[in-house]
This record gives structure tokens, C-alpha cells and sequence, in this order.
């Protein structure tokens, strides 16, 4: 497969060459973030708008968490959760349970680190900073915000018998299903982002769609999860990697806004050589 990365040769590979996703537009509010803060550094830059992702990202999760919990379930949502639980419940079968085993290890925390280092090497083998700082980046949003929602809407499992041993955090929302969306759906921008096979970039992002749907359906099946505690998982995921892309496109607009004060400005004589 084709990549379009830049030769080895290139000391310097972003943000230049940063395509599709990554690339960030002039007048866009990732690059007005930036030109404001790009004084202040590229990763200060960063770092910035990550905080202020979290903050906004774990308002609105812990604010549905708790429209879910104390208006939503008692009005006859806890009902259609249950429902869907017991039938799982009733329909499982040693195959199935030996298929949605595989499916929630996949989103497990060992799962996810072993798959996420890997993707880590290779980037920074590579030499892809900012697409290594964008997988890093969603995952470190999508794992705080997750910790925060746990702790402050205290949901109980679905009463049915779990096939798995119940963890201290609650049952909103499902950090399996959040971490392993977030993770390949990760993966799959940055192959489209590098790659020019359309025949790979196709098979990534089913990847990327399929996986996260069997560890969903595998949490649910187990009896780990409610059904709208997946559906949150994935709101989860998708907030955590907007923001993420925005903090590597702010961060690649301060490291422009940087680039830009550093040039000096041609003197009179250097114009009138050039124009001679």
C-alpha cells in the first residue's frame, strides 16, 4: 500500500504534510484557537483546549447520565433496558457465550493498552507526532471523562445473572464499548488520513465499526450493561474524538502562528534584488 507520508529524509513531516482529518482550515475555530493561543506554544495550545474538552465533554455525559437515571428510566425507559437485558439473558448460548467472551476482552483495559501501544510504536516510529498525540489525546479524554460519569451517576447493573465479575464502578457508562470505539475509529481516521488504498481505508473503518459493536453487544449479552449505557458509551466516544481532533488542529494552528512570528519580514533591498 501507498502511504503519503513524506521521504525519511524530511526531518520535519508535520504539520506540512498533515492531510484529511488532521488538516487544519484558516478561519476555522481550531485555527483561531490557535492563532490566539499560539504565543503561548504548541502544546500549551494543546493542553488548553484538551482541559477545557474534558470539562465540557464530562458536563454533557454526567448531565445525560443523570437525565437518564432520575427522569428518563423512571418514565418507562427501565422498562424497554430491562426488557432488552432479559432477552439476552434467555436467549444465551454456548456458542454466543464463547463469542461475546472474545468481544468484551477485546474492549478490556488489557485489550485496549495492548492495541493501543502497538498503534503507538508505529506512529512514532513513523514519525507522526500529531497522530500519535491524537490517539493519545482521545483515549486520555475518553478515560477521564469515563471515571467522572462512573462515579457521579450511580447506576446498578441490569438485574439479570452476570456471565462476569461486576467492577466497583457503576453500570454507566460502558467503558468497554467507549475505549474500543474511540481506539479504532482512531486507527481508521489516521489510515485515512496516510493511506491511499482505498481498498485498505474501506477495510479499516469496518474493522473500526465491527469491533466496537461486538464489544457493545458482548457487554449487553453478559449481563454488564444496559442497553442506553452503550448507547452513551458511544456519544462518549464521539465527543472524545471531535475534541481531540480539535486540540491536534489548535495545536498544528499554534504551531503555525509560531512559525509565521519566527520569519522575518524582507528588508526594502531584499524586495527590490527579488523584483530586479
Amino acid at each position: 500500500m501507498e502511504a503519503l507520508a513524506p521521504s525519511s529524509s524530511d526531518p520535519i513531516v508535520e504539520p506540512v504534510h498533515l492531510r484529511g482529518a488532521f488538516r487544519v482550515r484558516r478561519g476555522s475555530l481550531a485555527h483561531d484557537i490557535g492563532d490566539r493561543l499560539g504565543a503561548h506554544g504548541p502544546v500549551l495550545a494543546g493542553l488548553a483546549v484538551w482541559g477545557v474538552a474534558c470539562v465540557v465533554l464530562a458536563g454533557l455525559v454526567v448531565g445525560l447520565g443523570l437525565l437518564l437515571t432520575h427522569v428518563l428510566l423512571p418514565a418507562g425507559l427501565g422498562s424497554v433496558d430491562l426488557g432488552v437485558s432479559q432477552w439476552f439473558a434467555r436467549n444465551r448460548t454456548p456458542t454466543l457465550n464463547t463469542i461475546t467472551v472474545i468481544g468484551s476482552e477485546i474492549g478490556s483495559t488489557e485489550g485496549i493498552i495492548g492495541v493501543a501501544v502497538i498503534a503507538v510504536v508505529i506512529l512514532a516510529i513513523k514519525r507522526y507526532r500529531y497522530h500519535l498525540a491524537f490517539v493519545i489525546c482521545a483515549l486520555s479524554l475518553e478515560f477521564v471523562v469515563f471515571l467522572t460519569a462512573t462515579f457521579a451517576v450511580d447506576r446498578n447493573r441490569p438485574s439479570v445473572v452476570r456471565l462476569d465479575p461486576s467492577p466497583v464502578t457503576s453500570s454507566y457508562p460502558s467503558g468497554h464499548a467507549a475505549a474500543s470505539l474511540v481506539l479504532y475509529v482512531a486507527i481508521a481516521i489516521i489510515v485515512s488520513s496516510t493511506v491511499r488504498s482505498a481498498f485498505v481505508r474501506t477495510l479499516v473503518w469496518v474493522a473500526a465499526v465491527a469491533v466496537p459493536a461486538l464489544v457493545g453487544i458482548s457487554r449487553v449479552y453478559r449481563g454488564m450493561h444496559h442497553l442506553t449505557d452503550v448507547v452513551a458509551s458511544v456519544l462518549l466516544a464521539l465527543g472524545a474524538l471531535l475534541f481531540a481532533l480539535l486540540v491536534i488542529r489548535s495545536e498544528e494552528a499554534a504551531t503555525m502562528r509560531r512559525h509565521d512570528d519566527t520569519v522575518p519580514e524582507p528588508s526594502d533591498d531584499r524586495l527590490l534584488r527579488a523584483a530586479s
